[in-house]
């Protein structure tokens, strides 16, 4: 996930920490060789609400860090797909995907998605992104939000008409009117807790689909 805290290192003596480690999806992702927990609130979502990607679909990956979701997806996708992601961080290489290190929302990272594209539109984008936690509620919140509306911007500039946009967000300030923004541009949104995601956290998925200009 791109924008991750720095404190992540000082962490590894906390509560946080031992709930991480003996978190069983945290266990089964390393059992499965996966990069992350992550990927299990992907294959949820996207098999709950029977999100059937095309084989040659295009789908953009915002945040893309370390890499969990962009190999899922990159598995549902054949050699006519196209899957970038995106993320300030470095990502190991993953087959069939196109990788940019830059911010998505740099004048770098723009040109860097359309070159990529290649005159495509997007069948789906993802973002799996979470700012710099600050540890202040109200200064994290007004952050995610931020994040989201850029976000949203991103999708509504690439999707095709039809296309669907997945988003992290958490609940708080802000978060029923972006919501509502949200209905403007797509014929339905679902707010989705996976069970991957630990009960106690504030966060919380945005399903946007069938998008409409």
């Amino acid at each position: 996930m791109a924008r991750q805290s720095r404190s992540k290192a000082r962490r590894k003596t906390s509560a946080w920490f031992q709930r991480h480690v003996h978190d069983p999806h945290v266990k089964r992702a390393r059992a499965e060789g996966r990069r992350s927990r992550a990927a299990f609130k992907l294959m949820e979502i996207l098999d709950r609400y029977e999100l059937h990607l095309k084989p040659d679909a295009v789908v953009v990956d915002l945040g893309c860090a370390p890499g969990s979701w962009c190999e899922e997806v990159a598995r549902r996708l054949d050699k006519n797909g196209l899957l970038i992601g995106i993320d300030l961080l470095p990502v190991k290489p993953i087959v069939g995907v196109t990788l940019i290190q830059a911010d998505f929302d740099s004048e770098t990272g723009r040109q860097s998605v359309e070159a990529a594209l290649q005159g495509r539109s997007v069948d789906m984008v993802l973002s799996d992104m979470a700012p710099e936690m600050s540890g202040n509620k109200l200064v994290d919140q007004a952050r995610m939000m931020d994040l989201n509306e850029l976000t949203l911007n991103f999708a509504v500039n690439h999707l095709r008409q039809g296309g669907h946009l997945l988003l992290k967000t958490f609940m708080g300030e802000g978060f029923d009117a972006f919501r509502r923004e949200l209905t403007g541009w797509f014929r339905s949104v679902r707010t989705v807790k996976p069970a991957a995601s630990r009960k106690e956290s504030s966060e919380l998925f945005l399903l946007a689909r069938d998008f409409r200009r």
